[in-house]
């Protein structure tokens, strides 16, 4: 119980997959490879594999190369074309020991951080190293349980893909255990990427550059309860929300700046 409010959780929500209007989506200035909005926040990697973030409707270089990039509750975190960490402190970049050369990082949680390495292995950073860390000595990195290639927390639940472009979500990780829980849920459907957002919005792409929300997802239902197909000009490679706005790459690396209609009816 929290808050006075009890929840009855359902242990795995429905493939069910509903068609939405067309997004009204307006292109933004600049080519990116991949894009990461939180905490008010939309950083991202440019072609030249620069570390960039969205200000005054531009891309303003943050002096780093990177292969992933990630903003959120936990700050901003870049991961470099070296599979190096390196977290923005004060005013610059502090490099952090690696876990295993990531690929991938998600700054989403509670405070917390997430990753994945080359070999599909998973780690995490609990909120006081995340949050502390200034650049001098050494954090430690938490082996997590299974293989992803993606990985992406928010404020109900960790999701994520593997290799296979299965879907599957771990509940019970906070900022004091982003370790979590040893189980696994296997969610229905299939993405490439998925990303949660700092209020628990689930959004992907799947390999057919297709782009999906999942519909229903909250502290009492934490799988959702199906698929939105998000109707979107082109086909997609990357996408992440905040702050009600869906921040969209297209496969040619052109940048849509949507916002939702409702859904119409299922598939």
């Amino acid at each position: 119980m929290r808050g006075g409010i009890v929840c009855v959780v359902l242990l795995v929500g429905s493939g069910i997959v509903w068609v939405a209007e067309a997004l009204q989506c307006e292109a933004v200035p600049g080519v990116l490879q991949k894009i990461d909005a939180g905490a008010g926040r939309v950083c991202g990697i440019t072609e030249e594999r620069r570390v960039v973030v969205f200000r005054d409707d531009s891309w303003v270089d943050l002096q780093a190369s990177g292969d992933h990039v990630s903003v959120g509750p936990a700050g901003l975190w870049n991961v470099g074309v070296d599979g190096l960490v390196s977290k923005w402190f004060r005013k610059g970049w502090v490099q952090v020991n690696p876990a295993g050369n990531l690929i991938q990082i998600d700054a989403g949680g509670d405070k917390f951080v997430v990753g994945c390495n080359a070999s599909h292995s998973i780690f995490c950073l609990n909120h006081r190293p995340a949050l502390s860390y200034d650049g001098s000595g050494s954090v430690s990195w938490v082996a997590v349980p299974g293989e992803l290639k993606y990985y992406s927390c928010g404020p109900v639940g960790c999701w994520g893909v593997n290799k296979l472009d299965e879907i599957h979500v771990k509940l019970g990780v906070s900022g004091n255990s982003c370790h979590g829980p040893e189980k696994w849920y296997r969610i229905p459907g299939s993405l490439s990427m998925v990303e949660v957002s700092t209020d628990g919005q689930v959004h992907g792409v799947n390999k057919h550059g297709l782009v999906f929300k999942r519909i229903g997802v909250s502290a009492c239902n934490p799988f959702g309860s199906g698929w939105e197909h998000l109707r979107v000009a082109g086909l997609s490679k990357h996408v992440s929300y905040d702050h009600e706005v869906l921040w969209i790459i297209c496969r040619n690396g052109e940048v849509q700046r949507c916002r939702f209609s409702e859904a119409l009816s299922p598939e």
